[in-house]
């Protein structure tokens, strides 16, 4: 059990990479807080560990409203103890009237205040509420623990619309700050930046722009959420205590730098 002991937060927990970040962390022991924006969701995830022999709870939260984002923090403690590793996955692909109409192609030209300003409410936001909060929570027990952010190739190479790679670039800035910051205290800070993986929200993209990617990806597939789970499997354990700072992309190789 290589998550023995350890208490983790992990947003966006309801499906896609998030929900299979939940479900590898209980089978590697760790007892896990399953938030979600739909409590539905959430349930669903937490119930589905709790089948298997595991320990979860569901919480509802829109990562980018602080006050949630501190409530379920809260009530994670109250359940478990205090946090000691956190998965910040919660994230979209796009915003409804973001400039486009749901596809990958959103232009500098056409994007709107609104698609910009919730891409980074989101992403930007939503990882520094989470991050604020887990720490505060590690800080006050007087403990280490694991900070990994979902940024993703976008945010590398600028694939993708603006607004989301200049929104998951911005991720990366922070998780390189703030584990400079925290390094001292035994907090470890890191990224996560996949390439095409295959979940709900890479299936809304039509056809016509996932392949010229999967063939210019070496390893010719779309990645799965079980890929990026087990990269924050092992951000979490204890066998990456000397790793923080970092970005650690499962793209397939199409990203390489």
């Amino acid at each position: 059990m290589r998550l023995e002991n350890k208490v983790a937060v992990i947003t966006g927990a309801g499906s896609g990479i998030g929900r299979s970040c939940a479900t590898q962390f209980a089978q590697e022991g760790a007892v896990v807080a399953c938030v979600d924006l739909q409590l539905q969701t959430a349930t669903a995830a937490a119930e589905a560990i709790t089948a298997a022999g595991g320990h979860a709870i569901a919480l509802a939260a829109d990562v980018s409203d602080s006050t949630a984002v501190d409530a379920a923090f809260a009530a994670a403690k109250d359940a478990f103890g205090p946090v000691t590793t956190l998965v910040n996955s919660a994230g979209v692909a796009f915003v409804p009237d973001d400039g486009g109409d749901g596809s990958p192609a959103v232009s500098i030209t056409k994007l709107t205040d609104h698609g910009l300003t919730r891409m980074l409410e989101i992403h930007v936001g939503g990882m520094a509420y989470t991050s604020r909060a887990a720490i505060r929570q590690m800080h006050e027990a007087g403990i280490g623990g694991s900070i990994i952010g979902l940024s993703s190739i976008a945010g590398l190479a600028g694939h993708g619309p603006v607004h989301y790679a200049t929104s998951k670039a911005a991720v990366l800035g922070f998780v390189k700050s703030v584990a400079r910051e925290v390094g001292p205290t035994g907090i470890r800070v890191n990224a996560i930046c996949p390439g095409l993986i295959d979940t709900p929200m890479s299936q809304v993209i039509p056809r016509e722009f996932l392949q010229p990617l999967i063939d210019q990806t070496p390893l010719r597939r779309i990645g799965t959420a079980e890929d990026i789970a087990a990269t924050a499997v092992f951000l979490a354990a204890d066998e990456s205590s000397f790793l923080t700072g970092q970005a650690l992309s499962p793209n397939g190789g199409i990203v390489t730098s």
